[in-house]
């Protein structure tokens, strides 16, 4: 293997709406690996909520960090596939980013400077013309090329504005007693549980309420018993559980839920 390859042996990461039901994700993986072979790829998920950017530009944020300096990352959850949308590559914390321009980076650019280009070049594409599939036909090819050391000017015109959403932050309501943080909930995992916009540092909570019902506190999940319970999980976001249950059903819980966090003063 020459130096040259070694060099080209990057990590890929994909994160879409796709599922697994149709061929759409392994379809991207082969353009990739025809243009680089020597690339790793790493599924993120397919199982954001359809069309959900909101949730998609969470779990990208939570995501991208725990991957070493220079990965590149495919997030494709794109109601707007085959419109003017902007089809954008990115650096952002010294990673690469392509994703439509649709509100997807919102979190990530939220306290982070960017450098951020349209993908326009024909070279870069396996094909122009895609109304319903840029995942397979843009951003995959794209980022092999990336990968391979393109330069992301190369790929079309820089972009100094992009799209983004409000991402909301926790309300916080201090006395002298108290310290209330109101937030909500951003994300419904598998299992059901609900996990909130509400990050603790060094604080300890004293009260989670959530659709009026207060939950005990627990440190871990089988600590919460038979009834559902919160917890600090281990991205310091507070959690709401129900040990081997789903939370979100027994609650009523959807994303948007209101939850409250008492933390003494």
């Amino acid at each position: 293997m020459t130096s040259s390859v070694l060099s080209s042996n990057k990590v890929i990461t994909l994160l879409t709406d796709f599922g697994y039901l149709d061929p759409f994700v392994g379809q991207m993986k082969g353009v990739i690996l025809s243009i680089n072979p020597y690339i790793t790829i790493v599924d993120i998920t397919h199982d954001i909520k359809s069309h959900d950017i909101e949730e998609a530009s969470f779990v990208l944020w939570n995501s991208y960090k725990y991957f070493p300096p220079g990965t590149i990352h495919i997030a494709v959850v794109d109601p707007g596939v085959g419109s003017k949308r902007k089809a954008v590559i990115a650096e952002i914390d010294k990673h690469y980013f392509l994703f439509p321009d649709n509100g997807l980076i919102s979190y990530l650019i939220k306290d982070k400077k960017f450098k951020a280009f349209c993908i326009e070049n024909k070279r870069y594409m396996l094909r122009q013309n895609s109304p319903t599939f840029q995942g397979r036909d843009l951003f995959a090819p794209s980022a092999a090329w990336l990968s391979k050391g393109e330069s992301i000017e190369n790929f079309g015109k820089e972009i100094k504005k992009l799209i983004t959403f409000t991402v909301e932050e926790p309300k916080i309501i201090k006395n002298k007693k108290v310290l209330k943080i109101i937030g909500k909930v951003i994300h419904i995992d598998k299992f059901g549980n609900a996990i909130t916009n509400i990050k603790i540092s060094s604080e300890k909570p004293q009260e989670v309420k959530i659709q009026g019902i207060s939950l005990p506190i627990v440190r871990f999940y089988n600590e919460g018993g038979e009834k559902p319970a919160a917890l600090v999980n281990s991205d310091d976001f507070i959690e709401i559980f129900l040990y081997k249950g789903n939370a979100a059903k027994a609650l009523n819980i959807d994303k948007n839920s209101i939850v409250e966090v008492l933390i003494d003063g």
